[in-house]
């Protein structure tokens, strides 16, 4: 390589870092507020590529001034473990609200037969020998990530479907795009323009501001949720309702519901003596149910899948709800006055897509 294309290669690189850099700051800074554990990961895989590219462009930059370049590649490869792994658990994680171990575990031991390949003290063979398998780990999880961010534009409210293109766009740059960029920088040297990184970086960047801004897309695809519903355990009569989405609503009447529940709750409670009933699980759905301890009060999410998420929501939404509204609580005919509840429920479940 001539010089001018490894200045311009450490220019891209250090750039690339950079929004790397950035991108990881600012999810792993909702993480911090939000706990949502696909930030978590997404943090942890932006880390990876950004301790890669900058390890990369430093061995770049040894090169032209004869230090240890090869060394420096080495821990570039190296450094792509938590960045694999990253991706995986985000994947899983918005596909399914869980890490599959399996495929997991898989990927783990490839990375530990490239770390081994790469702790061999010998110079080519074992660099490209591991660049190889780097490519290839990288052409599985980035297909695997793709078809996963197309699946959530294919199924987000059309209130988010251009923010959720502009994800596909992002995740087309950090997968598809880099990767076929960066091996025809390998094959053509010297004549490729050395911009694969600069793919990967804005690509990156894209993603985690549309994250950042809009939570709803990390659980379009893990479950379904349908209606919330706080009703009064004594009276067996609705008190307020959310829904998120009309799918089944029409088979459903409020407080004929609520009565029911109520009614079932209270005969498996006398039977067998072992409190509410928390969790009903169906063939395809579950209802969560959470009680007050103050006031006779049931707080139910009508979902296709229990999640830990939608368990904590609900109980912060119980909490404040009673909270809120304890003067309303007091009275007799007990009306909750719907925009403030509205509000709550904003507050309490912003990560949930509002498909109505």
């Amino acid at each position: 390589m001539n010089e001018s294309y490894l200045l311009f290669k450490v220019l891209t690189g250090a750039i690339a870092s950079c929004f790397l850099a950035a991108g990881s700051f600012i999810i792993l800074k909702q993480y911090a507020k939000k706990k949502y554990m696909a930030s978590l990961y997404m943090g942890i895989s932006w880390f990876g590529f950004m301790l890669e590219a900058l390890l990369d462009t430093l061995s770049r930059l040894a090169t032209l001034i004869n230090g240890p370049a090869s060394f420096l590649l080495r821990l570039s490869y190296l450094s792509l473990a938590p960045g694999f792994l990253g991706v995986l658990a985000l994947v899983d994680s918005i596909s399914r609200d869980g890490i599959e171990s399996r495929r997991f575990s898989i990927i783990i031991f490839l990375l530990g037969i490239n770390t081994l390949v790469l702790l061999v003290p010998v110079d080519d063979p074992a660099l490209n020998l591991s660049y190889n398998m780097v490519i290839s780990i990288g052409l599985f999880i980035s297909s695997y990530s793709l078809v996963s961010h197309v699946r959530i534009y294919l199924n987000v409210p059309d209130s988010l479907r251009r923010v959720a293109m502009i994800n596909v766009i992002g995740a087309l740059n950090v997968s598809v795009m880099y990767v076929v960029v960066n091996i025809l920088e390998s094959i053509f040297p010297n004549v490729m323009p050395p911009v694969s990184r600069l793919f990967e970086a804005v690509g990156a960047f894209l993603q985690t501001m549309m994250f950042s801004h809009n939570e709803q897309l990390f659980y379009v695809l893990p479950f379904k949720t349908q209606r919330l519903i706080v009703y009064d355990t004594i009276k067996g009569i609705s008190l307020f309702t959310h829904e998120w989405s009309k799918e089944g609503a029409q088979l459903i009447d409020e407080d004929l519901f609520s009565g029911i529940l109520q009614g079932m709750s209270m005969i498996v409670n006398e039977s067998i003596q072992k409190g509410h009933v928390r969790e009903i699980k169906m063939e395809r759905g579950v209802l969560l149910i959470n009680y007050d301890n103050m006031h006779p009060l049931a707080f139910v999410i009508i979902a296709s899948k229990s999640s830990i998420a939608l368990n904590q929501g609900l109980a912060s939404f119980r909490v404040k709800f009673v909270q809120r509204f304890t003067d309303a609580l007091s009275r007799e005919e007990r009306d909750i006055p719907v925009e403030p509840a509205e509000l709550l429920v904003k507050e309490c479940f912003p990560f949930i897509p509002q498909f109505v």
